[in-house]
Parts: structure tokens; sequence; C-alpha cells
């Protein structure tokens, strides 16, 4: 009799577990609907721009950061998405609510975001993942480099940007404010001649 009410209980608990189990799942599948049709009413899906180097920069080092303090995958990226509110976070937390309720693999999940984006650092983030799953690789020092990687091209693509301002500046100061300066200049110089 004393192991049948234990074992009353044990099937009690475990079934309390899986209803909470179910209503959290159903809780999370409502809110992302709502969130889903209320940007789909407002055209707000179209108007938000697409996530840059440094946004994904932010993302590799906020996971890196989770995943060296131990946290799982899933939940260092749940983590990003809680804290920040850009497309990336949202999109991100739309792909991850769905291998959670195994809608999709997370494979299928992030190529599928790859191919919507179109960058070539989100590409390469996606392709570490997918190897780092595949493979067995640690997660952290692969994404710690890439992260690494992105920050050093943003870095060149700015250098370069900062080598062509000064081309960029001399035309404006040839065609407007040397001819102004010059009739400022000339300009009484010229009318004492003259009178």
């Amino acid at each position: 009799m004393l192991y049948l009410n234990a074992a009353l209980g044990i099937i009690c608990t475990g079934l309390a577990g899986a209803i909470l189990d179910i209503e959290s799942v159903l809780r999370k599948l409502a809110s992302q609907i709502s969130f889903s049709v209320k940007r789909l009413l407002s055209g707000q899906h179209n108007e938000e721009k697409l996530p840059t180097s440094s946004d994904i920069a932010q993302m590799l080092d906020i996971l890196v950061l989770s995943l060296s303090a131990g946290l799982s995958f899933d939940f260092a990226l749940a983590m990003y998405c809680a804290k920040f509110s850009n497309r990336l976070s949202k999109d991100l937390n739309s792909a991850l609510f769905s291998w959670q309720i195994g809608a999709k693999t997370r494979v299928e999940a992030l190529k599928s975001l790859s191919t919507t984006y179109k960058n070539p650092s989100f590409d390469r983030f996606v392709q570490c993942v997918v190897e780092s799953i595949e493979l067995g690789a640690p997660l952290a020092q692969t994404l710690e480099s890439h992260a690494e990687m992105i920050r050093q091209t943003r870095r060149y693509e700015l250098e370069a940007k900062i080598e062509k301002l000064p081309i960029q500046i001399l035309i404006p100061l040839t065609t407007l404010i040397l001819p102004a300066m010059l009739i400022a200049i000339l300009g009484p110089i010229f009318a004492g001649l003259f009178s």
C-alpha cells in the first residue's frame, strides 16, 4: 500500500509538471502569434532595418559571455532576446521558439534566418553553430573568434571610409569655399584698383 501511494504521488507530480510545461508552451505560442499578428497588421515587419555587423558582434559577445559562464546555447540566446528589442533579437526569439516547440530543428531555423538576412557575418555565425552541433566543437571559442573577426572587418571598413574622407571634403572645398574666399580677399583689391 505504501508503494502504491508513493507511485501515485510520483505519477501525479509528473502529470502536474507536464501540464505546467504544456501551459508555458501554449502561453509562449499565444504571445508569439499575437506579436506576429500585430507586426503584420501594423506593417512594421517591412520598416525594421536588417541587422548590421555591429548588432551581430554585440549578440556574439553576449552569447560568448553566457556560454563561458556555463549557460546552454538556448538559454544564452533567450537571455539576449529578452534584453534587446531590435529585429535580430525578435527574429532569433522566433527561431528559438520554433525549435523549442519542435516545429523546426535548430539548424533549419537558423538557416532560414540566414537566407532572410543575406548578411555574411550572420551566415558565418550560423555556419559556426551548425559545425559546432555536428562536430561537437566548443561553441564559445568559435563564436569568440568570429566576433573578433567581425570587429576587425568593421574596423577595416571604417579605416577605408576615413581614408576617403579628405578626398570627399576636397570637392566642396574647391567648388564652394575657395571661390567665396577669393572673392572676399581679392574683391577689395580689385575695387581699389578700378576706383
